[in-house]
């Protein structure tokens, strides 16, 4: 009987194991050849990386540079906003601007495609976000929070509106158009546009994909390797907003430049990093530094030699180079250079 009935149960074990795999056959073998792609497509992505050369990178056109403080600003966003005719994608890390929020609610209202990645809790700021989030979810926005398991936090600031992409220094708060110096490229150029809509896309989905593009940086997964190559680049001259210096490998490597290479290096931070060891250490071997005194430094900007200029949401930090989500972009402009080198020498002088 016992004989029986371990037979028996063998049988439907069998039967399990068949009726199972038949049917669940097709999903494992679509799981693992997603991880094959996922895998094939992260090697040609190092490898595309590995070989980034400054002079890859393309011309934009139809790209403007805009910079704050400028109230104007505020409204020529909003102004894009209500012209919106299809989609309009924002990946941000504070939203607090509630004229902003108005604009996309009303674009909402006339069938406009609308969806947002908000940080869930912004670095000693955790439920800044809340209000916006509840806001906008109860108009039927799409809101979603930042993946904590693809990246550390969620830092980028970008808005594509059709086929307009704004990556900026900023956020997307008041004291940005009225006390911050910051900095906005607006870009029509398509294939910028396809790029940072597909990561939008990842990121939405909470999709672990890594996209490359000579003209882009996405952290984490190519900031270190492309700053390096960025300022191991440099050949006369480096000119840098940022609001902090603290990763020390980056602060070595200015710091080789300047005594190897003798290039010439300067560096705008805010009052708040006057009296830091790493700004300290900077000066000492001969970086000039220079304190902004007349607007809350939050831009974050680096020019190399006067040719290749990159604007982003990255800090200076160890944490936002290597675990945050966050955007660059890298512009070949002449005009644009040239505009941007006549506010950092206007900022280099107002405080003197």
């Amino acid at each position: 009987m016992k004989s029986h009935q371990k037979i028996i149960s063998i049988i439907f074990f069998i039967l399990f194991i068949i009726i199972f795999s038949y049917y669940n056959l097709d999903e494992y073998k679509s799981f693992h050849l997603q991880k094959i792609n996922t895998e094939k497509n992260q090697l040609d992505i190092n490898n595309k990386i590995n070989n980034f050369e400054v002079k890859n990178i393309q011309e934009l056109n139809d790209t403007k540079l805009f910079y704050t403080p400028n109230k104007e600003l505020l409204w020529k966003i909003i102004e894009h906003i209500n012209n919106a005719k299809n989609e309009i994608y924002l990946e941000t890390y504070m939203l607090t601007e509630t004229r902003i929020q108005d604009a996309l609610i009303k674009a909402k209202d006339r069938w406009v495609k609308i969806q947002i990645i908000l940080e869930k809790s912004p670095y000693m700021s955790y439920n800044i976000n809340n209000k916006a989030y509840d806001y906008l979810t109860k108009k039927w926005i799409k809101v979603v929070r930042s993946n904590k398991d693809n990246y550390s936090l969620n830092h980028s600031k970008v808005l594509l509106i059709d086929g307009l992409s704004i990556v900026s220094t900023w956020n997307y708060t008041y004291s940005t158009f009225t006390k911050n110096r910051d900095f906005f490229v607006f870009t029509s150029d398509k294939n910028i546009n396809d790029k940072l809509k597909q990561n939008f896309s990842n990121d939405y989905l909470w999709e672990k994909i890594n996209i490359y593009d000579n003209n882009l940086i996405f952290s984490p997964n190519s900031s270190r390797i492309k700053f390096e190559k960025l300022f191991n680049s440099a050949d006369k001259n480096i000119k840098m907003y940022f609001q902090y210096v603290l990763d020390d490998n980056l602060v070595e490597q200015l710091i080789n430049l300047k005594l190897d290479k003798n290039i010439d290096i300067e560096i705008i931070l805010p009052i708040t990093a006057k009296d830091d060891e790493k700004t300290k250490k900077l000066e000492k071997n001969w970086v000039k530094i220079s304190i902004q005194k007349k607007w809350t430094m939050h831009a974050k900007a680096i020019l190399i030699d006067e040719k290749y200029l990159f604007i982003w949401s990255i800090n200076f930090s160890e944490n936002s180079i290597d675990n945050n989500r966050e955007i660059w972009i890298l512009i070949k402009n002449t005009d644009i250079i040239n505009q941007f080198l006549e506010i950092f020498y206007l900022d280099i002088k107002n405080n003197d």
